[in-house]
């Protein structure tokens, strides 16, 4: 074995997994046997470039992806935050018609300015099962907060989060959060909520998140992405 076929294998195995797809539904997608597509996650059998593009397509990832290492560098003990003060960050794909909800894990201590980003979990109580994880320091000013995040995943991309604070609902706060697309990879900016508190996923929901009229305008106008507050 290979040690590039490994490593695709592994991430074949990664991506499919995130995307809840079974060894029999992706061996369906690109007409291949379950024990085929198996194999190719062993890194027992050499992909060729045909097969790599039409799985990097089922799995809606780009080819180079799959030749990435995935595997996150080792850190220094605590760095990982599991627990303290809690920011529930809501984003809507959308590409999927989904709402992305992601959890920042803050420190409790105002001299700490650690940041764990657990992006796109399944639920609040399982941010380990996330797309991706980001480590980073918070700065906080008076009416802006920004976090300056990197991704574990590749050490390539680095994210930013710009949140802005509310004066009447001073628990919740509208913001942008920069970097690139994990499909397209492409720079990217999406609105968001950053809230105190879990906020009730429906239709209202969806609607702040959604870039209004007005953030069009202004984004048009300006020849940059900017959004207003949102009322949620």
């Amino acid at each position: 074995m290979s040690e590039l076929g490994v490593r695709i294998g592994g991430n074949i195995r990664t991506y499919r997994r995130a995307n809840r797809m079974t060894l029999s539904e992706l061996a369906e997608r690109i007409n291949k046997s379950k024990a085929t597509v198996g194999k190719y996650e062993q890194g027992a059998i050499a992909l060729d470039m045909d097969t790599l593009y039409e799985i990097a397509a089922a799995l809606r990832v780009s080819p180079f992806q799959l030749m990435v290492s995935l595997t996150p560098e080792k850190k220094e003990a605590g760095e990982l935050r599991t627990s303290g003060e809690r920011r529930y960050m809501y984003l809507y794909d959308g590409r999927a018609s989904r709402i992305v909800r992601s959890l920042l894990i803050l420190a409790r201590e105002e001299s700490d300015d650690a940041v764990t980003l657990f992006y796109d979990i399944p639920s609040f109580s399982e941010p380990h099962r996330c797309r991706a994880l980001y480590y980073g320091k918070r700065q906080k000013h008076d009416f802006v907060t920004n976090y300056l995040l990197e991704n574990q995943s590749n050490g390539v991309e680095h994210a930013f989060l710009c949140v802005m604070r509310s004066l009447d609902r001073p628990s919740e706060s509208t913001g942008l959060i920069s970097g690139i697309s994990s499909r397209m990879l492409l720079p990217a900016s999406a609105k968001c909520i950053v809230s105190g508190e879990i906020l009730p996923e429906g239709e209202e929901l969806v609607e702040s998140l959604l870039l209004t009229k007005e953030d069009i305008r202004l984004t048009r106008r300006c020849n940059m992405f900017i959004v207003e507050q949102a009322n949620y």
